[in-house]
């Protein structure tokens, strides 16, 4: 039987939220939890972008529930009554780990799901900001994303056994599709001059994109991995003197984000301001940002635009 899931985000429920998904996780309880003869492997994924990996390798095996929605932050995730259930009947979850998804582990702690970091193993970098705590948007170097949907590919057929095959014909497609996707990235910016190869973002969300594809991490506008976290007046005044120093050529926004304060940064430096990049989610069905692929190739396509003329 499982046990009960009433709680899933850091802060309380709204009162009409709890009181709609107290009698729900109270009868997720007992039953075979297939949804009337459903065999499909039940996955929830905690984030977008997991969530596209997951689809890629499980294609139609799994049955998938993605918690966050697109262009959502984490910080603002209010659970849905469908949610709430598919987790008690989760055969697996996938979870970046890091700090990202803290919101969804007091729900875990009460599944009896199998739980899988899929960020095992990738290569992690310090927080600019904060030495002393992990940067989470691993993602960001398709290195890590490989790795990521290995471990997907892992679980899913230690799950699913049956359909181990499937799985991993479905992940080396992939895995063939996110090679040439790094190979692209790096064509890109090597189309940017040195001199300009030079980031500022929102929030830190892209060092390790920095890291991997030849770029230098000036900084960010508020200084944390997190977009819950806000700026000071020191912090806005101290980026901007660094962007007018270094001969910054843009300030890059996210699609999720307010980017008031950022084009502020950008009327104070004297830059332009590139928004509309994706980072903590995807974009919407339709968007340039609707895959993991497509996010990666609209924000390099976004970068190069903004930093290649600098040069000239």
């Amino acid at each position: 039987m499982r046990r009960s899931i009433i709680s899933l985000a850091r802060r309380p429920l709204l009162p009409l939220a709890t009181a709609l998904l107290l009698p729900l996780a109270l009868c997720a309880c007992g039953g075979d939890g297939n949804g009337g003869g459903e065999d499909r492997l039940r996955v929830v994924a905690t984030t977008t972008q997991i969530g596209d990996f997951a689809r890629r390798v499980g294609g139609d095996r799994i049955r998938l529930t993605v918690l966050l929605h697109a262009s959502q932050d984490a910080h603002d995730f209010e659970p849905q009554a469908s949610q709430i259930r598919a987790l008690a009947e989760a055969d697996a979850v996938l979870v970046n780990g890091l700090g990202l998804d803290a919101f969804v582990d007091a729900a875990v702690r009460q599944s009896d799901a199998k739980v899988v970091t899929v960020t095992q193993g990738a290569r992690t970098r310090a927080s600019s900001a904060a030495a002393d705590k992990i940067d989470p948007h691993v993602w960001f170097d398709v290195a890590n994303a490989k790795r990521m949907v290995e471990n997907i590919r892992d679980a899913l057929s230690a799950a699913d056994p049956a359909n181990a095959s499937s799985y991993e014909q479905n992940a080396a497609a992939y895995l063939a599709e996110l090679d040439a996707l790094d190979q692209s990235v790096r064509d890109a910016i090597a189309a940017i001059p040195q001199a300009c190869r030079k980031l500022v973002t929102d929030h830190e969300v892209l060092g390790y994109y920095a890291q991997a594809y030849g770029l230098e991490f000036v900084g960010s506008v508020v200084p944390s991995t997190s977009s819950e976290a806000s700026a000071s007046a020191a912090d806005v005044a101290g980026i901007v003197r660094r962007i007018r120093e270094l001969g910054v050529p843009a300030v890059f926004a996210e699609a999720s984000g307010n980017p008031d304060l950022v084009r502020q940064v950008g009327r104070e430096a004297g830059v332009k301001v590139v928004d509309g990049l994706y980072g903590d989610s995807l974009g919407p069905p339709g968007s340039d940002g609707a895959t993991y692929v497509d996010m990666m190739r609209s924000n390099t396509a976004k970068i190069v635009a903004a930093l290649r003329p600098c040069g000239a």
